[in-house]
């Protein structure tokens, strides 16, 4: 990767609105939720959401400033600030979007060929050296996708260097591709493993919570320039996304959030794909069965960008993007691109509000029948506790658990 010092001249104005981008991935649904509960207007805010193909489109719009700001892989964050691929400029994030999210899937092609785990994929690989080369997909290489990928393999015993190979693919076209054979798995945020597990092209292997637990996944970025010049805006843009983590994150509210995210201007996909992982039963293409936390979206227990999620973030982006070269990257610009600050400056700005239920505070809204999935519905907290490295207190339970 080489180190690109081209700079852009700022042009950061408020012109009223905010552009704001994402791609088709439920790590992104904070954002479709504070859309759709009308939480940027309450906040002041005419915010536009626009849904781009993949990571990299979003990545050179935000550097040239057609995007104020976007949901989009932590490990963007070292890769624009340090000019790693890129035009190198300064960016910041104040709130991690989630935990989680994502999965491996594998052919059908592989469970007939006696694949059940790592360990068994690895049993035919090695059957298969000399003949064929196993190829796997992930979205963006200095991603928590592509470092999911390589642990998972390598659990089995598979060297994701040597044994098979990997190419990157943008999101929304991973599940085409792969239906089309070109892939014998891949690793991607949801929907996309479950339009493989639920139309039978695929199984699924392992969600990334099994394989890494609580791994931060997309943050709120921004260049620094617009966190300076539009401080205010960015403040508020925050705490709609905070309070709307919350409704996110409540399980009775799945369902609603599943119909949200499916239609045509967010994902435009069957709700039956995002209902296999929000909602339930999880599906996995070979049967149902358990999985903690499958995504986390409450600010109070993933949003705050401490400086341990940005060490772990920064040393994904040395294990696999090979940036030892790279004299910018060095571990004391952390605190620099992570900025808890900010997360705990627009945490007050949510102030008492942020006691009750988004769904009381944000008229008109309809919710469906309560549904009783994965047990009986957890007792709101009766204090939100500004968040640490801990868990904060109360936080609801988002397994996916249910296999009859």
């Amino acid at each position: 990767m080489r180190f690109a010092k081209t700079k852009i001249r700022s042009g950061h104005k408020s012109t009223g609105s905010l552009n704001v981008g994402f791609a088709a991935t439920i790590d992104c649904a904070v954002m479709v939720a504070a859309q759709e509960l009308g939480l940027f207007r309450k906040y002041g805010l005419n915010v536009r959401l626009r849904r781009e193909v993949g990571w990299a489109t979003i990545r050179e719009k935000l550097l040239h400033e057609e995007l104020d700001a976007a949901a989009a892989h932590a490990s963007m964050l070292f890769s624009i600030y340090c000019g790693i691929g890129v035009v190198r400029r300064s960016c910041l994030t104040g709130l991690l979007l989630g935990f989680n999210g994502s999965a491996i899937t594998l052919s059908k092609e592989l469970w007939q060929q006696g694949v059940r785990d790592a360990a068994s994929l690895a049993e035919l690989v090695r059957r298969e050296k000399g003949s064929r080369t196993f190829t796997f997909g992930v979205v963006l290489e200095l991603s928590s996708q592509n470092f999911n990928l390589r642990k998972w393999l390598r659990s089995g015993g598979i060297d994701p260097d040597q044994d098979v190979r990997t190419v990157v693919i943008p999101s929304a076209l991973v599940y085409d591709t792969f239906r089309s054979g070109h892939l014998d798995g891949y690793c991607v945020a949801e929907p996309w493993n479950s339009a493989a597990a639920l139309e039978g092209s695929g199984w699924i292997a392992a969600a990334t919570s099994e394989v890494e637990p609580d791994h931060p996944e997309k943050v709120l970025l921004v260049l620094q320039d617009f966190a300076e010049q539009r401080e205010e805006e960015h403040l508020r843009m925050i705490a709609a996304l905070i309070e709307a983590s919350r409704f996110c994150d409540e399980r009775d509210n799945r369902p609603e959030l599943a119909r949200m995210l499916s239609r045509p201007q967010y994902f435009d996909v069957d709700r039956a794909l995002l209902f296999n992982a929000l909602v339930g039963p999880f599906e996995t293409g070979q049967g149902c069965r358990k999985v903690e936390d499958f995504v986390v979206y409450d600010a109070g227990r993933a949003g705050a960008p401490t400086r341990a999620k940005g060490r772990w973030v920064f040393d994904v982006v040395q294990k696999i993007g090979g940036n030892g070269s790279n004299r910018a990257l060095r571990s004391e610009i952390i605190p620099k691109v992570f900025r808890e600050d900010i997360f705990r400056r627009a945490w007050r700005l949510v102030g008492s509000a942020a006691k009750n239920h988004v769904s009381e505070r944000v008229p008109p809204f309809f919710l469906p029948e309560p549904q009783a999935v994965g047990g009986a519905p957890q007792e709101e907290p009766s204090e939100i506790i500004l968040p640490t490295e801990a868990v904060a207190a109360g936080a609801p339970d988002t397994s996916v658990a249910f296999c009859s």
